[in-house]
């Protein structure tokens, strides 16, 4: 793996990104509860109503952050998928990678924006389902090559990903089994692809360890 963290985005020129940008990383480090446009805005250096002007509510800032890290996120993965690369090693690196930016934010401050903004959380939730085609076209190049077997249905598998993956994936299961994201993401990654793989598939991960 190449590659642990998304890169960083160039495109924050304008007012509106530069506050986002800037918000992304105050929710990073303050949390939901912690995060107010009035912080915001000494950071930045700049009045509240210059904020308010762009973001007229807390709500629609909070969405327009998440829009900010989801245009990002989506971005990488296009350019990861069109890589010329091995396509389990863009599956376990699209998996990894997003594990990895997880951990930037503890679960307890997940929960909290799952109890406190839960329309915000479902479309949270949506945007991860909708990563689904995404990994089936991994999932298809590598039958194609022989890693997986032919048997397999693997636009049912890709939806049986998605959908193990957001269910799994919420904050009360870390918090309650005491599990980090990273350590939980490579323990599925390993029973996952290791269902899969034919003798080449499985060859090939061994022999990268």
């Amino acid at each position: 793996m190449t590659q642990k963290t998304f890169p960083s985005d160039p495109t924050t020129d304008t007012p509106q990104e530069h506050i986002l940008a800037h918000g992304l990383q105050s929710l990073i480090s303050e949390g939901i509860r912690g995060f107010t446009v009035e912080s915001l805005a000494r950071e930045l250096a700049m009045s509240k109503k210059t904020i308010y002007k762009y973001f007229p509510t807390k709500e629609r800032l909070l969405r327009e952050i998440f829009n900010f890290v989801s245009g990002r996120v989506t971005r990488w993965i296009q350019e990861l998928v069109n890589r010329d690369a091995n396509p389990i090693d863009k599956f376990e690196e699209l998996v990894l990678t997003v594990t990895k930016n997880l951990t930037l934010v503890s679960p307890t401050r997940f929960s909290d924006i799952k109890a406190r903004h839960p329309a915000l959380w479902r479309e949270i939730e949506q945007f991860r389902l909708d990563r689904r085609d995404d990994f089936l076209i991994l999932l298809e190049d590598a039958q194609k090559q022989g890693y997986i077997r032919e048997s397999l249905e693997v636009e049912l598998t890709a939806t049986l990903f998605m959908n193990i993956v957001n269910s799994v994936f919420q904050p009360e299961f870390f918090v309650n089994n005491r599990v980090t994201p990273a350590h939980v993401a490579e323990t599925f990654l390993d029973i996952f692809l290791r269902g899969l793989m034919t003798e080449k598939g499985l060859k090939h991960i061994e022999d990268k360890k």
